[in-house]
């Protein structure tokens, strides 16, 4: 099968190491792996694959519904985490009564006068 013996003898020890360190490996304590936390509990995860595990477009439902209510938690995280460092530097948070400008009325009361005149001018040619 090999061409050459030493091939062959190469192959052999290596497999009975293999073999060996198998052999002296610790024994696992049981056929159960056990999580480091608490984790979630089975009923619950049960119940969400009965819902949404069993079926594609339950998953995927999953998953969209997911990805949207992060994307709007996350926006107003940012949203107000923005309004509240940027306070009064932004179009909606400036005070605008602070730049009122008392307007004459005087002014407007000659301009519309001095258009009466420059119509009636008009009237009579």
């Amino acid at each position: 099968m090999f061409p050459n013996r030493a091939a062959a003898s190469l192959l052999r020890t290596g497999t009975a190491r293999m073999g060996a360190r198998r052999a002296a490996a610790p024994a696992a304590t049981g056929s159960v792996r056990h999580a480091s936390g608490p984790g979630v509990p089975a009923p619950l995860m049960s119940s969400w694959y009965n819902i949404f595990g069993k079926s594609n477009i339950m998953y995927i439902s999953w998953c969209v519904a997911g990805i949207l209510i992060a994307e709007s938690v996350t926006g107003a995280g940012t949203d107000a985490l923005w309004n509240s460092v940027n306070s009064g530097r932004t179009y909606e948070s400036v005070d605008w009564s602070k730049f009122v400008v008392e307007d004459d009325d005087d002014d407007d009361d000659e301009d519309e006068d001095e258009d009466e005149d420059d119509d009636d001018d008009d009237d009579d040619e």
